[in-house]
């Protein structure tokens, strides 16, 4: 997946949340519209190795350093997307490594 071009700061849960139904998406082999991101992510049989793959292609793609941690054990997609996007906010070099 090719990098987010927007600083870190400003990428909004609704991209997180649609770069991650497209991820789990190839990754399951559906369509993007099959995965619902209200669902449990155990509902798609992610379990905490595949939320760190995860994370790591997430923070590839936003071009910052994220916490691991942040999809594991989250709910859904949403949830995780609203705390990827809590945690950029909450960085303040986050617009400066990303230049």
């Amino acid at each position: 997946m090719n990098a987010h071009r927007t600083a870190p700061q400003e990428i909004t849960e609704q991209e997180v949340s649609d770069h991650l139904v497209q991820v789990l998406a190839d990754l399951l082999e559906l369509a993007p519209d099959a995965i619902d991101p209200d669902l449990p992510l155990s509902a798609f049989g992610i379990d905490s190795a595949t939320s760190t793959w995860l994370a790591g292609e997430l923070e590839r793609w936003c071009g910052f350093p994220l916490d691991r941690k942040l999809l594991l054990g989250r709910p859904s997609i949403v949830e995780a997307a609203e705390d990827v996007v809590a945690f950029l906010r909450a960085q303040p070099d986050a617009e400066a490594r990303s230049l």
